[in-house]
């Protein structure tokens, strides 16, 4: 009887999780998505960069994060959007990048208060779907060979061997 509670339980658990858009997805079939999008990005082609980063910002991808922020910023791919900007680069910047706080940076000291405020409320929404809580990214800080800081980095983990968790909150 327990064996068979358990197994119902687990069932509903994983069908509750399925139900709200998670799941766990290869990761082969993960990284080739990553690198397309990156491959698209480095070509300039970003009709097609927009997307694919797009995709992978919102799988929770740091590196996607910032590129797409810096994509709203630049008007790479679309028009020029400064508050999804300042959203993506604040949910990038969980990562504690001091490269990436730059354009961040630069927005705070420009935008206008009420329009920061708003950016800064999209950006809340951003971090709660995006970010690497929701995300199950693992954030820690790491030595880098040739350096004496370490560099805080948030890297998807395998929940299940040869699987990372994905959730579509789009």
């Amino acid at each position: 009887k327990l064996i068979m509670l358990l197994a119902c339980a687990t069932l509903s658990h994983s069908a509750l999780a399925l139900s709200k858009g998670n799941e766990l997805m290869d990761v082969n079939e993960y990284n080739k998505d990553l690198q397309d999008a990156y491959n698209y990005y480095q070509a300039n082609d970003y009709s097609n960069a927009l997307p694919a980063i797009a995709k992978m910002a919102k799988r929770g991808e740091k590196q996607a994060q910032y590129i797409l922020g810096t994509m709203y910023l630049n008007a790479q791919g679309t028009k020029q959007d400064l508050a999804k900007s300042y959203a993506w680069l604040t949910v990038a910047n969980e990562q504690k990048s001091q490269h990436w706080k730059k354009p961040l940076k630069m927005l705070e000291d420009k935008l206008p208060a009420d329009y920061l405020a708003t950016a800064k409320a999209e950006s809340e929404q951003y971090i709660a779907m995006y970010g690497a809580k929701a995300q199950k990214l693992k954030c820690r800080n790491t030595k880098t060979l040739g350096s004496k800081k370490p560099t805080h980095l948030c890297k998807k983990q395998e929940l299940k061997p040869g699987f990372y968790f994905v959730a579509d909150a789009s």
